[in-house]
């Protein structure tokens, strides 16, 4: 049966915003919001698929803890960062219908990653940190903007190292498990060669979140291909850093170690435990953040404070001494602003769309297996890096997150198990 030209435009319009999603939002949301618009105008979501059924009674809970909040005026905005991705999830599961689309989809999907990964390396290369303007009035900046002690870390795309570093996890072990699973030598170029910009533009960010979930990405992926000695190699040489890095001197091979790790990763790594450090380059920072955010949580455990209450909360209730734009754990975050229920619920369904598509894995031919592997590690390394950041309160890693979590869950509806005849 033929596409509907509607439908085919809802699905190049899907495409070229994931192309675009890491260069800029004001590229990538005009292309999903005309693509879901078409997909609305022809068909309403339904709530048939569990995962629709599940964010149904998110988008209510949602609702109930914005009219319950701290601020109700600020949480109506923070509802962007749910609201519209629930969406987009729809759009997603309702475009990739095939096979040969969730196939594209991925490719897609490398396209933005190695942009972003070449305009990092580029960047940490030059030492150029540039802002591009367009538009004149609107000024549509695309880029950071080159601020004091954002210099020597690679921004990409994005306007913070840190936002740079969360997108380039969900993107890195998807890269390399598309080229391992690609049989034509041109993919298979590509796919090494954006894993490799995107890795090394991860380091460039000087992210130690980024650098230790990268390194576990890489660990993951060696293993389920079964390199065993390959994936030893690299997690002797990823301790080895963090003990030149943090290891008491007392041990004999902590100097040792310190004149062959070079210091751009050893002092990274040993400002983690310097209380001295500033701008949360210290745990000790982060400590005081989720010391609050256990407060929070405490105090308002079944309707939280409301979404992105965190900071006003933070400062007027609990008199910290200046604004923090979250509490630095992703879990945290939503339990203090969610409640514990419902950020309890949205984690869930995160956590039931990974294992859906883990399950549906051994079903799938082999580049999509390959692809849907990376995806799979993507999301996991991502939950890791939550523990000490949160990454989705920029549209474009909240996207791309959604956009994986989409894929995941709709696996094995792409592809159902065979039912064995009796």
């Amino acid at each position: 049966m033929t596409a509907a030209p509607s439908d085919r435009l809802s699905w190049k319009l899907l495409l070229f915003g994931t192309a675009l999603l890491p260069v800029s939002t004001m590229f990538f949301l005009p292309c999903w919001l005309l693509a879901l618009g078409i997909c609305v105008w022809r068909e309403r979501p339904s709530l048939q698929d569990e995962g629709m059924k599940w964010l149904a009674v998110l988008t209510v809970g949602l609702i109930i803890v914005t009219v319950l909040s701290y601020k109700p005026e600020l949480s109506l905005g923070g509802l962007f960062n749910y609201l519209p991705f629930f969406l987009f999830f729809w759009l997603i599961a309702r475009l990739v219908n095939s096979p040969e689309r969730l196939r594209q989809i991925l490719l897609w999907g490398l396209v933005g990653a190695t942009a972003t990964g070449t305009a990092g390396v580029f960047e940490w290369i030059t030492g150029i940190n540039w802002q591009w303007k367009i538009l004149g009035p609107l000024e549509l900046a695309i880029g950071s903007r080159a601020e004091t002690g954002i210099l020597e870390r690679v921004t990409s795309f994005f306007f913070w190292p840190t936002t740079a570093a969360a997108y380039l996890v969900l993107v890195v072990p998807a890269a390399l498990t598309l080229a391992i699973g690609s049989k034509e030598v041109w993919l298979r170029s590509v796919g090494y060669y954006t894993w490799l910009m995107t890795f090394i533009a991860q380091i460039g960010t000087a992210s130690r979140n980024a650098w230790v979930v990268s390194t576990l990405g890489l660990v993951a992926v060696l293993l389920y291909t079964r390199r065993w000695i390959l994936s030893g190699v690299v997690a002797v040489i990823g301790f080895s850093i963090l003990t030149a890095a943090i290891g008491p001197e007392s041990w004999p091979i902590v100097p040792v170690l310190r004149r062959v790790v070079p210091t751009y990763f050893s002092e990274k790594l040993g400002s983690t435990l310097d209380t001295k450090a500033k701008a949360y380059e210290s745990t000790s920072d982060r400590l005081e953040a989720w010391h609050i955010a256990e407060e929070m949580l405490l105090a308002r455990p079944l309707t939280g404070w409301g979404p992105q209450t965190f900071p006003f909360v933070g400062v007027e209730v609990y008199h910290k001494k200046a604004l923090t734009i979250h509490a630095h754990n992703l879990y945290l975050t939503y339990w203090t602003e969610l409640g514990f229920p419902l950020g309890s619920a949205l984690l869930a369904f995160f956590v039931m769309a990974i294992v859906r598509a883990t399950r549906a894995l051994n079903r799938l031919p082999d580049f999509l297996r390959w692809g849907m592997v990376g995806v799979v590690i993507s999301l996991g390394c991502y939950g890791i890096f939550g523990l000490f950041d949160v990454p989705f309160y920029d549209a474009r890693v909240n996207a791309q997150l959604w956009l994986w979590c989409a894929l995941c869950w709709h696996l094995p509806i792409l592809f159902p198990e065979k039912i064995a005849d009796p």
